[in-house]
């Protein structure tokens, strides 16, 4: 297997570094390609089965977008064969249409999504999330001072029990195409759903353990209670964080069955 890690020296904030030692860890340092800005990905020319790109700063996001300006489709292509991504974070902004400052530039984007990404600084949200994928929640934190307009909700990859949406008119969050995964929660998100990652490794052909699972299990289960016993009295959280606990053990053993959407 190979697996990319775009400009990991530079999109490794918010605890992104965590998601990289994953990716070595499970995978081994001789099989991931760890692309340098500001070289091109190497899934443009090569086959790679999974391409991860963590958060970065604002300057960094005008950088890499200047770099691929023009390159949407060679993103478009691969998603259609069916490369597994996942992009965390502000990693997501990079492919919709746009990033707009509120007092600055608007900056093209790829343009894979139908999706604007307003940048209002100083006006930042922090909250803790709880979201269903395949009806298994998953967990993560969102703290960001953008928002997302136009049709935010056209590709969703989770839907929110607890929390905001991509803005405050869905209640879905991310982008899901394919094989392709992008969402601004943070965690980091891989390392807090373990249950979320094993299938999506296995989406890129990978069939072992995770590193630590037992750990990861032992902490989102924690997560789930702690989440459960401060929440569920606010709404339908707790019905859904009990069937979760009660199966927990089963989902990891399993996983998910293959997805071909």
């Amino acid at each position: 297997m190979k697996v990319e890690i775009i400009y990991g020296e530079l999109a490794n904030l918010l605890g992104e570094h965590g998601s990289q030692a994953l990716l070595s860890q499970t995978f081994g340092e001789e099989q991931l390609i760890r692309t340098a800005y500001p070289d091109l990905p190497a899934f443009f020319d090569e086959p790679v089965d999974l391409v991860y790109m963590g958060s970065m700063t604002e300057r960094t996001q005008r950088l890499v977008l200047e770099l691929w300006a023009g390159r949407g489709p060679r993103f478009r292509e691969a998603i259609d064969r069916g490369v597994v991504f996942f992009f965390a974070g502000n990693a997501l902004d990079l492919t919709g249409r746009t990033i707009r400052y509120e007092e600055g530039p608007t900056v093209d984007a790829l343009d894979l999504f139908p999706f604007d990404t307003f940048c209002k600084r100083y006006d930042r949200r922090n909250e803790v999330t709880l979201a269903s994928f395949k009806e298994t929640p998953v967990m993560g934190f969102r703290s960001q001072f953008t928002t997302h307009t136009g049709d935010a909700g056209a590709y969703p990859f989770l839907h929110i029990e607890h929390g905001s949406g991509m803005n405050t008119a869905t209640q879905t969050e991310g982008v899901r195409d394919s094989n392709f995964f992008a969402t601004d929660l943070l965690g980091p998100f891989l390392i807090l759903n373990p249950a979320f990652t094993r299938w999506l490794f296995n989406q890129a052909g990978y069939r072992g353990a995770l590193p630590f699972e037992d750990e990861m299990e032992e902490a989102a289960a924690e997560r789930l209670a702690d989440f459960n016993a401060t929440f569920a009295r606010k709404g339908k959280a707790g019905k859904l964080l009990q069937a979760y606990l009660q199966k927990e053990k089963q989902i990891l053993q399993s996983s998910f069955p293959p997805d071909k959407k």
